[in-house]
């Protein structure tokens, strides 16, 4: 129920009653009332009954008691029934009205509270979300930093040189368990990334090169962190992703790397590459000595200076 409508109620049950106790106050107490049996006709009716009594005196005495107490009894149930009519209904209904009002606003404000409680819980479910997802980033920078590490070890252990950070942008695991030694053997090591995770510690590795796919599957959120943009973990459309990779790594290179893209020409290539903002695009069927041959052309492009990975007081809003 609305505001207005309640006060509408409220006064329309308040305007009744006055106007029903004036109206019957008058017809009740006015010298021509309906109910009005004039207070002289009962005065008359009470004489001719007090000199019916007969008798002697004590049998008169408690004749004319009788009559009295009879009289006063009459007395104070017409006059009660005069009062009771002029207020009896308009209170009753006024009454009724407001404890009906009373009870619909209790039953609106039991509403609101459990829709305040609703909405809490959401606000709770959500914020548990976003710490997990929050969690779950935290851990996938780690093990990205902590991977790192270990291939720079293991190249000082066979005397290789400090292999390059390669960004594979897939949800294919198996291919980056099969990418992996293969690349590292050519000088190369490989973080694979879906593409809600791209950007975590993305400046603390300064990744030489980003092989990124061109159709993602988008990931299994809740329907309210989906449509929120602030949500942690929410993915960028493809081309989007790569413009603010450059935003954040001006000379990385960036190589659209897709199954569809077999057979394709030259032109056609990079026509898909100046589409989605890629230094070039290639067929994922290439062999790796081919994929060498295009990482090594395009880091030759321009100089790439080796980011210190291990630096302590560098800040990164991505894990």
């Amino acid at each position: 129920m609305t505001p207005s409508t309640k006060k509408q109620v409220k006064w329309g049950s308040t305007i009744f009653t006055l106007l029903w106790i004036l109206a019957v106050g008058v017809d009740q107490f006015g010298d021509f009332g309906t109910f009005d049996y004039g207070s002289s006709v009962r005065e008359e009716q009470l004489q001719e009954q007090l000199n019916e009594c007969r008798g002697s005196f004590k049998v008169r005495y408690n004749c004319k008691s009788a009559i009295l107490r009879s009289h006063g009894r009459d007395n104070i149930n017409y006059w009660g029934s005069k009062i009771g009519w002029t207020f009896g209904p308009a209170l009753l209904i006024y009454i009724v009205f407001n404890l009906w009002l009373r009870r619909v606003e209790w039953n609106e404000e039991k509403e609101r509270r459990r829709l305040r409680l609703i909405r809490m819980e959401k606000k709770r479910q959500k914020k548990s979300r976003a710490a997990s997802e929050e969690g779950r980033q935290r851990t996938i920078a780690a093990q990205r930093r902590q991977s790192i590490k270990k291939a720079e070890k293991d190249a000082m252990r066979v005397e290789m040189d400090r292999p390059l950070n390669v960004l594979v942008v897939t949800q294919d695991d198996l291919l980056i368990d099969k990418m992996t030694p293969r690349y590292f053997a050519q000088g190369y090591h490989i973080i694979g990334s879906d593409l809600r995770d791209v950007f975590l510690s993305f400046k603390e590795i300064g990744y030489h090169i980003v092989l990124i796919e061109n159709k993602f599957t988008e990931p299994e959120l809740h329907p309210e962190d989906a449509k929120d943009p602030d949500f942690p973990g929410l993915p960028l459309p493809v081309a989007t992703t790569i413009s603010k990779m450059r935003e954040r790594k001006d000379n990385i290179r960036v190589v659209s790397w897709a199954q569809e893209y077999e057979g394709l020409s030259e032109s056609e290539l990079a026509e898909k590459a100046t589409a989605l903002g890629a230094d070039v695009a290639i067929s994922k069927s290439s062999e790796i000595e081919d994929m060498v041959d295009l990482f090594i052309s395009l880091l030759a492009r321009k100089s790439t200076p080796d980011p210190d990975i291990y630096e302590e007081d560098e800040e990164d809003d991505d894990y």
